[in-house]
């Protein structure tokens, strides 16, 4: 996971380079913008990317190409995920 400092600290996570701190603090922040977009995944994605602060302002308007292809490439690695598991069902 990547968090920033302060993000870091807000989900208690004293040694970012640990991995269990770093793998719960970021589960915990993932968990924290899935409630605060109201599961809306692809608000979710942006925000873990850019900062919350910035989506939480612009929305689905933020425009960032680098954020875009992100967003999109996560988006697309999800669907596809969806797909192989109905097709196990």
């Amino acid at each position: 996971m990547q968090l920033m400092p302060a993000t870091a600290q807000r989900f208690k996570v004293r040694n970012r380079c640990n991995i269990e701190q770093n793998i719960r603090g970021g589960v915990s922040y993932i968990a924290w913008l899935y409630k605060l977009f109201k599961g809306a995944l692809r608000l979710v994605t942006a925000a873990y990317v850019a900062g919350e602060k910035r989506i939480i302002e612009r929305g689905l308007a933020y425009s960032n190409p680098q954020v875009f292809s992100y967003v999109s490439q996560v988006a697309g690695l999800y669907r596809q995920k969806r797909e192989i598991n109905r097709a196990r069902k």
